[in-house]
């Protein structure tokens, strides 16, 4: 069930930020969104990797833990979150094909407002971090130099979703337009849902 809610909120998300990610500034960012922060692939293997970061970037001169800590904080409460409308999906005995309102509603049931408002927050913190991150000159060589290293350390998903990270913000220009219609919309959402 929750690779089924994981591709429906993918798709929801692809279909509440089309128009910016139709925005060729937009394009690589927002599919980075919506597919490696919220698709829907098994992320266990890239998660655990994640909480032991900090041993990786010890070995990899220009990377800082304090630039994707908001990121492995955001990854680890959308898990939670995750599970939590799962548990209550299977409780409401929802079908695999369940549709947006016994989405929104076990969403709702869930009852964890705060924890979607920081989600939100965090969203918004780790990808302007990410911006920055990505225009200092040297993290780009330090991540591609360091693939082997990760590879051998067992670190490679993490490193592939921080590579892929790098990459997709490189064509963006006007970061802040992005962030804030994505974080704006997804509080209006969830205010909605919550009947705020």
């Amino acid at each position: 069930m929750k690779a089924v809610l994981q591709s429906f909120q993918s798709q929801r998300l692809r279909r509440d930020h089309a128009d910016l990610a139709a925005e060729p500034q937009y394009h690589e960012i927002a599919e980075f969104f919506f597919d490696e922060m919220y698709g829907p692939r098994d992320f266990k293997a890239r998660d655990e990797q994640a909480h032991r970061l900090h041993q990786f970037v010890h070995l990899a001169p220009g990377l800082n833990i304090g630039d994707v800590q908001n990121v492995l904080e955001l990854l680890d409460l959308t898990n939670m979150l995750d599970d939590l409308v799962v548990q209550r999906l299977n409780q409401l005995g929802a079908p695999l094909d369940f549709d947006e309102p016994l989405y929104e509603r076990a969403y709702r049931e869930a009852d964890n407002y705060s924890d979607r408002v920081h989600q939100i927050e965090l969203a918004r913190h780790a990808l302007y971090n990410v911006y920055r991150m990505a225009k200092r000159p040297l993290i780009g060589a330090v991540l591609n130099r360091t693939h082997g290293l990760a590879q051998t350390v067992g670190m490679a998903d993490i490193h592939r979703f921080l590579r892929l990270g790098f990459n997709s913000i490189q064509s963006v220009r006007d970061i802040h337009r992005f962030v804030e219609t994505v974080c704006v919309r997804e509080q209006d959402r969830l205010d909605r849902i919550y009947d705020v």
